[in-house]
């Protein structure tokens, strides 16, 4: 089972459990700003906003990389093949594009004119 498509959901489900009710209010905060976003968007920067989140996007990516297998229980020397190390580095792209996501808003609303 454990390399079903059923095996590998129920173990990301169990891995994100703990967090799915702040990543709810987190998904409702992001969406009010966005609501506010668009009702003014006659006075939004977008460069300065879009570059600072993807530089903190990126900080998070390699972050990421480095804090995941510490996070599951593992090492880093536990790391055997190409597939481990491709599944690290896409699970830290898409930590990182999710941040980047995440703090546009936020960011967005801090650098209106």
């Amino acid at each position: 089972m454990a390399f079903s498509l059923t095996g590998i959901l129920a173990v990301l489900l169990e891995f994100f459990r703990p967090v799915l009710l702040p990543l709810a209010v987190l998904v409702v905060v992001e969406l009010v700003l966005i609501a506010i976003l668009f009702l003014r968007r006659g006075t939004l920067r977008v460069q300065p906003a879009v570059s600072s989140a993807a530089l903190v996007g990126v900080v998070a990516a390699v972050g990421a990389v480095f804090l995941l297998p510490p996070w599951t229980g593992a090492t880093m020397a536990q790391l055997s093949g190409l597939l481990d190390y491709a599944a690290l580095v896409g699970a830290g792209i898409g930590v990182g594009a999710a941040v980047a996501v995440a703090l546009y808003p936020p960011l967005q609303l801090v650098f209106r004119r």
